[in-house]
């Protein structure tokens, strides 16, 4: 695994080479977060039995639970996994995405006394998940999973996941380089970004995500005058 700092939007640019949909990118904000599900935060070392446990409590309970709140109807465990993901349930899926901007933008978009960080994974031959007929959450197999492009969300952000069968465990072996954006470089990436339409009401279409999208913009205009 190869390691670079980046300082820009152009230099991070400058580094993508090959043809779309080949490669694929994590960011997150702080590089002090490990790569790893949601799932895999939640219980201390040694607690793997406790967690399975948990996760499929969990998520049973999901389903029993979620048409209350959503008219969406999963037809299979994997589309029930991906909208618990897509609401906040922990899970052994990880988001990554095609599109090397927005994990930079997720890379350099809080956190700003951290070092934010994109990972950079290769494409690798994998066993496929069958939904008629394997458990998602025993299936025993790193692998590449694929939402439908039923949300406008999943379409912008040209997004994957990865279905992890040890969700506690960091994996670096597909891992192809690591991208390091300074904390004191990330506003000024987050500027460039936006210039090309790379912003939060665009990868989280929302009003709410509209709404941070223009305080954050006007904001720009008055450094002298507001609160840090």
């Amino acid at each position: 695994m190869e390691t670079k700092v980046i300082q820009s939007l152009a230099s991070f640019l400058s580094l993508q080479h090959g043809f779309p949909e080949t490669d694929f990118f994590r960011g997150q904000s702080s590089i002090e977060y490990q790569l790893i599900p949601s799932i895999g935060r939640l219980f201390k070392k040694g607690q793997e039995s406790v967690l399975k446990q948990y996760e499929r409590e969990i998520f049973d309970d999901f389903k029993r639970k979620y048409s209350m709140f959503t008219d969406t109807r999963p037809k299979n465990d994997k589309e029930f996994l991906f909208l618990a993901q897509h609401y906040g349930l922990p899970t052994r899926l990880l988001d990554w995405t095609y599109n090397p901007l927005i994990a930079l933008f997720f890379a350099c978009n809080s956190n700003f006394d951290k070092d934010g960080v994109v990972f950079q994974s290769y494409e690798f031959s994998r066993k496929i998940f069958n939904e008629e007929k394997d458990d998602i959450l025993a299936f025993p197999y790193i692998t590449l999973l694929y939402p439908n492009l039923t949300d406008v969300r999943y379409k912008n952000q040209n997004g994957l996941f990865v279905l992890y069968p040890e969700p506690w465990k960091e994996n670096f072996e597909r891992i192809s380089t690591k991208y390091i954006i300074p904390a004191g470089c990330k506003k000024n990436i987050l500027n460039q970004l936006k210039k090309i339409g790379i912003t939060r009401a665009f990868i989280m279409p929302s009003l709410d995500s509209l709404c941070k999208d223009i305080v954050e913009i006007h904001s720009i205009r008055y450094p002298y005058a507001m609160k840090e």
